[in-house]
């Protein structure tokens, strides 16, 4: 069974279910059935706020987000709310923005319930630690996902963030994929609820229901994403600042955007130079979901399937501009290392970093010429560790048995 015709049937069966089917699995921290795949979600600043997130079937009266101090002081949250109709779903995607300090707890509470306290962690100034997940999109079963993200967190619980490369779903219009995307990163520990998320556009995330190019708009209402000034492509791109790291978000489906790929470039290019240029951190990374080679991949700008890929023709000389320190990318379903600095190999340049599966989706890649490391090939499903302080940044590619493909270190 292909996936689009496993998706159809998919489709069929939770349409013949009735609305209750398409809500499942409530998070495992709820004793409401109003309340699903509660999620803390990037901000800004996570070290003084989180973005706390949450689903429902329906129109919940008198919710608020509760934040326990540690000196027992208690305060409430009003969320506003989106409203999606999307693939025979109905659903109310709600968020508020709380702030954080040592020993403070979260829930969420209405009038039927109110799920458990849920503890806020802030992030240790003099160590930045990261989770760096790419493509968990999966098949007929997220199971390999979940296997993915729970080992990581099993192994690196200490972990600031986890983001999250683009390809979240194999479809971006499908409630089946997003709502089994969100139920197994629940679980017993609840990682979801009690750690920062980082999403990035990928180009499943505009995929439609017919798997055409469709605006992404169940991933721009299902997270409520830091400001970027834009009126058009709000969510899209964002940035923010944890410990010693810049950290920037960029969405590189310029083709699947089609007629607004052009201008999505030139704004996003635009916010770029000013978001970079103006950060005084140590260290500078980009996380954006397609690679800048093209392994094997057809170039529809450039007509081939080699060497630098169009989206790389796009940034590479301006990230040596900005002195971006390292790039993550996915799309692949590979683990590449590549140093370059004037398009060049250059042991002083850029460290861009090829990562993923994380789901079941395995490739056969062809190498390039600008590959320093690679992972065996298929790939299987791994996922990068990231620790950075002011003066050394460390990353590591482990699959999901624990096994290190490959490390890289940079210094200042």
């Amino acid at each position: 069974m292909t996936r689009r015709s496993f998706l159809q049937a998919a489709a069929k069966t939770i349409l013949a279910m009735g609305f209750g089917g398409l809500f499942s699995s409530r998070s495992a921290h709820a004793a409401t059935d109003g309340i699903y795949h509660m999620r803390q979600i990037i901000t800004t600043d996570p070290a003084h706020t989180r973005m706390i997130e949450w689903d429902s079937p329906q129109l919940l009266e008198n919710v608020c987000v509760e934040l326990l101090r540690a000196d027992g002081k208690a305060e409430q949250y009003i969320p506003a709310y989106r409203y999606l109709s999307m693939d025979g779903e109905t659903q109310f995607i709600y968020h508020a923005e709380i702030p954080v300090s040592d020993g403070a707890s979260y829930r969420v509470i209405e009038p039927n319930g109110a799920t458990a306290w849920i503890p806020l962690t802030r992030s240790a100034s003099e160590m930045t630690r990261a989770l760096l997940f790419s493509d968990s999109q999966c098949g007929e079963s997220y199971d390999v996902w979940r296997e993915v993200y729970h080992a990581a967190w099993q192994r690196h619980p200490n972990a600031d963030f986890a983001a999250i490369v683009g390809d979240l779903t194999d479809n971006g219009e499908s409630a089946w994929h997003w709502r089994l995307f969100f139920d197994v990163m629940e679980g017993a520990d609840a990682p979801l609820a009690r750690h920062v998320h980082v999403p990035v556009l990928g180009n499943h995330e505009y995929y439609g229901l017919s798997w055409t190019a469709v605006p992404p708009v169940r991933y721009l209402s299902t997270f409520a994403l830091p400001d970027n000034g834009s009126t058009d492509f709000r969510g899209h791109y964002y940035s923010f600042d944890i410990g010693s790291v810049h950290c920037i978000v960029l969405d590189t489906q310029f083709l699947e955007l089609q007629g607004r790929g052009e201008a999505l470039k030139r704004e996003q290019m635009d916010w770029l130079m000013r978001d970079a240029s103006a950060s005084t951190a140590p260290w500078k990374i980009v996380l954006m979901h397609k690679d800048i080679l093209s392994y094997g991949e057809y170039q529809t700008e450039q007509e081939t399937q080699h060497g630098i890929s169009d989206v790389g023709q796009v940034f590479l000389d301006t990230f040596d501009t900005l002195g971006i320190d390292l790039v993550v990318s996915g799309h692949v379903h590979a683990y590449r290392r590549r140093q370059l600095r004037a398009r060049q190999t250059n042991a002083h340049g850029t460290l861009y970093l090829l990562a993923g599966p994380a789901g079941n989706e395995y490739f056969d890649v062809p190498a390039e010429d600008y590959d320093l490391a690679a992972g065996p090939n298929p790939a299987p499903s791994n996922y990068l560790y990231m620790e950075a302080d002011a003066k050394r940044l460390h990353i590591h590619c482990e699959t999901v048995r624990g096994t290190i493909l490959d490390t890289a270190e940079l210094h200042k």
